[in-house]
């Protein structure tokens, strides 16, 4: 009989899986506690953004988002360095813990901005997708890195969809050395760290 140790683990996307709904329950959490409570009942375009972001069991199901008519995403992910990255991602920025949180919606369709697209900078953000590839967004990071202890301020954010198939859910925070470097790379689609 073989030690349960040696077993095989649930594979790697099952632990995915759990680590996104985790996450997520985690983002919701916070950001339910720092409004003081529930979220308020939603604007006429909060509404409208909503409607184009796609729906997190799709994205954690592994059932690829509709790219309004573009071509079909891949399960392979983005190999960094490809150009033409398809992706349907819900981008949260916030300020502080304060501040409403403000969300965009980023379409890339064969690289170039899609017609969802609401973030500002839509085709330096499909460029940083496709340089960062998916496994940006789903990497975790290495226990035996040490970070250096600065804070770079209270912003935080989240993405959230697919990038060619391949479901994301990653946060960003300013907490540390190794956090403020991972929003710089992504900074194209979050924006420059402290700006408004």
């Amino acid at each position: 009989m073989t030690p349960p140790a040696l077993l095989p683990a649930a594979g790697p996307h099952r632990a995915v899986v759990r680590l996104a709904i985790a996450l997520a329950a985690l983002v919701l959490t916070v950001s339910a506690c720092a409004q003081g409570g529930p979220a308020t009942e939603p604007t006429e375009q909060e509404s409208t953004m909503q409607s184009s972001t796609p729906d997190p069991s799709e994205a954690l199901s592994g059932t690829p988002a509709p790219t309004s008519g573009g071509p079909a995403p891949t399960a392979t992910g983005t190999a960094p360095g490809s150009s033409a990255v398809a992706a349907l991602l819900t981008v949260t920025l916030q300020q502080d813990a304060a501040a409403e949180p403000v969300q965009y919606v980023l379409e890339c369709v064969d690289g170039a901005p899609g017609p969802a697209s609401t973030l500002p900078g839509a085709e330096a953000a499909c460029a940083a997708l496709a340089r960062l590839g998916s496994t940006f967004f789903t990497a975790r990071p290495s226990k035996d890195i040490i970070c250096t202890q600065q804070y770079g301020g209270p912003q935080t954010a989240s993405i959230s969809g697919e990038i060619d198939g391949t479901p994301v859910l990653a946060a960003f925070s300013l907490t540390d050395g190794c956090e403020i470097s991972r929003w710089n790379k992504a900074q194209d689609i979050l924006g420059a760290p402290g700006a408004q």
